[in-house]
């Protein structure tokens, strides 16, 4: 499950950091990605995506947090080598977005972290303090 889970959490960034790579310029400006509403766009979409790879996985009863957060971690890790090396990873984007980068992917990962979280069935037993 874990490995699943983190290989998924691999295509996902993958394919989010192809798409910026590669059409970036035409979604991430400095005009629009600042605002708040581009950031619950990320939030609604990352926690969207969460619940759908969480009933591809088909997870069992109280393990949904802990595939969240292996589909979390590939982007938290990778993530912070792209806001590093952000100018020559995306030469058609402006350099001074690092900073905007850095914030959607800290609140996307946040997002499928909660959404595992609120998706996970504890047992009676479990809920212990």
């Amino acid at each position: 499950m874990i490995l699943r889970a983190m290989a998924l959490g691999f295509v996902l960034w993958l394919a989010l950091t192809a798409a910026l790579r590669f059409a970036g310029e035409y979604f991430f400006t400095p005009q629009w990605a600042p605002t708040i509403v581009a950031y619950l766009i990320t939030v609604v979409a990352a926690a969207l995506v969460t619940y759908l790879l969480l009933k591809l996985l088909r997870e069992a009863h109280g393990d949904e947090a802990e595939a969240a957060i292996c589909i979390a971690f590939p982007g938290l890790v990778f993530n912070a080598f792209l806001t590093h090396q952000f100018g020559a990873m995306f030469p058609a984007l402006d350099p001074t977005l690092d900073g905007v980068f850095a914030a959607h992917a800290l609140v996307g990962a946040a997002a499928i972290v909660f959404t595992g979280l609120f998706f996970t069935r504890l047992a009676p037993q479990d809920e212990r303090l």
